[in-house]
């Protein structure tokens, strides 16, 4: 009977770890449907700290007409990963809404706003959240267009999330970018009607 138990327990124990949730393995949000305009106003906000964000969103940019913008903390992170990580990771668990560097003088003038990140503690780092719900910039109306990139899990919660944060926005289908790996974004910006033509 003793046998049985431990047998049980190890099947139990193996079917854990090879299950392990990883993240939704489909997008969670349906894109909203938006027609091709070359007069809108595009704006590529994003945050980066190893470069694999920065390198999509500047191909974004340069295949969207949209004006670079990097979302920086005012005090900024240290440099050491493993201080950074553990930052980061007190600023979620304590819902800490991070100052920011800067502002945009003109943010209104844009019509469609790119908003990119990478995965932190399998969601979008809270610097981003201040972007989107600190800062005092009104996103309602315009086309939020989320994008992000990932090591090995989470990439759709964190899509979402930046859906979450600008409620009363239009959303076309974002992208993911695992390593900042770039191909695929022409497509997906011609796809979502938002490629220079």
């Amino acid at each position: 009977m003793k046998t049985k138990y431990i047998l049980i327990l190890l099947v139990g124990l193996i079917f854990c770890s090879c299950s392990k949730f990883t993240g939704s393995k489909e997008p969670l949000y349906i894109g909203d449907e938006i027609s091709t305009d070359t007069t809108r106003n595009v704006l590529v906000a994003y945050f980066s700290r190893s470069g694999n964000t920065e390198k999509v969103a500047t191909e974004i940019a340069e295949h969207s007409g949209g004006t670079l913008y990097r979302i920086e903390r005012k005090v900024p992170y240290p440099e050491d990963f493993k201080d950074c990580a553990s930052e980061a990771k007190s600023e979620l668990n304590d819902s800490v809404f991070p100052a920011l560097k800067d502002t945009i003088p003109d943010f209104d003038k844009y019509d469609v706003v790119f908003v990119g990140c990478p995965v932190w503690w399998h969601t979008v780092p809270m610097l981003v959240l201040s972007f989107l719900e600190k800062s005092g910039y009104d996103f309602s109306g315009k086309i939020i267009v989320p994008f992000c990139s990932y090591a090995n899990m989470f990439p759709h919660e964190t899509l979402f999330e930046i859906v979450k944060a600008t409620p009363n926005s239009l959303h076309p289908a974002g992208f993911i970018s695992e390593g900042g790996d770039t191909t695929g974004i022409t497509q997906w910006l011609d796809d979502i009607n938002l490629k220079l033509k």
